[in-house]
């Protein structure tokens, strides 16, 4: 038997009104933590078009969504309130991962016009060194080596050496690396890239009120990387960002974010330093057909795709727990 996809399922559920009768009612209860990473044109990219969450156009309709049907929150709100405050609310917080341009090129500019909050989490060597993430390297190397073949080709490919980055220790990443540009006969890029925030426009989104949070100097699979090294990558990104940005870094999340990317030994590392730390592999937090409230592990909702599965994902993300 085939199982329907999740594009398919938020298809069916639009289409036949259920999302919209779900909302009525009310699925679920807690805090539901939104991730977007990259927001644009994922077409005119040479990068990973993989890391795009929705278009310009659908994150304002989203933002729009969200703050006429929930209760939007800032992760002020998050860290100073008990688990149990959360149980009855509707609550959305919303965040993004690494530092893109785009961020704040169109996603800033609908967040202020709404008045919507939303927390940065910022890989501080991306900023510092313009240095190109090891996923946006791959996609630029596969994607000069099949150029001509279909985007599907070129797609899985790319998902499949990503994958295969995945699952390698720190100690053979760059050999890894070496051998796709090797392959791909591109070598590798040796330019500065073009596609991070500067601290200039961090500022800027800091005066705005937008919250920030600690992501790691060079965003390693932590799990992957010797303990030893999770006491920089841990507290040097937030020193930057608190050194450049003259605010107060309660929070951090995980690089990539999924079950096997953290251990209880990194959380309790983490907790000597942070107030809170995310996750990102799905669910609500806390409240009816919520996980556990676990401040160290608060999930989060990679947002993907147009507003049909956007309104799945917002009104059932209790299906994940």
């Amino acid at each position: 038997m085939k199982w329907p996809t999740y594009r398919t399922l938020a298809k069916r559920a639009e289409s036949l009104g259920l999302n919209r009768l779900v909302r009525l009612v009310g699925s679920w209860r807690g805090l539901l933590v939104l991730t977007y990473h990259r927001i644009g044109d994922a077409d005119q990219c040479e990068f990973d078009r993989g890391v795009y969450s929705t278009d310009e156009a659908s994150f304002a309709e989203q933002m729009a969504f969200v703050r006429s049907h929930f209760e939007v929150v800032s992760i002020d709100d998050v860290v100073r309130r008990p688990a149990a405050d959360w149980k009855k609310r509707q609550a959305v917080l919303i965040t993004f991962d690494d530092g893109y341009i785009d961020n704040y090129e169109i996603a800033f500019p609908i967040l202020k016009r709404l008045e919507i909050p939303a927390l940065f989490f910022v890989t501080s060597g991306f900023i510092d060194q313009r240095s190109i993430s090891w996923w946006d390297e791959i996609a630029w190397m596969v994607r000069k080596q099949y150029a001509g073949a279909s985007d599907e080709e070129v797609d899985d490919a790319i998902v499949e050496i990503v994958e295969n980055y995945y699952e390698i220790p720190e100690a053979e990443c760059e050999a890894y690396l070496n051998r796709v540009g090797d392959d791909a006969q591109t070598g590798r890029y040796s330019d500065a890239s073009p596609v991070w925030m500067t601290w200039e426009m961090l500022r800027e989104m800091a005066a705005s009120g937008m919250s920030f949070g600690g992501h790691t100097v060079s965003h390693p699979i932590l799990t992957r990387t010797r303990s030893g090294n999770w006491e920089h990558e841990l507290t040097e990104g937030r020193r930057r960002l608190e050194e450049e940005l003259s605010v107060d870094v309660q929070v951090f999340s995980y690089p990539v974010g999924n079950p096997d990317c953290f251990s209880a030994d990194l959380k309790q590392q983490t907790a000597r330093h942070y107030r809170a730390a995310f996750s990102c592999y799905g669910g609500v937090n806390q409240g009816r057909g919520a996980g556990n409230w676990d401040r160290f592990d608060l999930r989060r909702w990679p947002v993907y795709g147009p507003m049909r599965q956007f309104h799945m994902t917002t009104t059932w993300p209790q299906l994940l727990n």
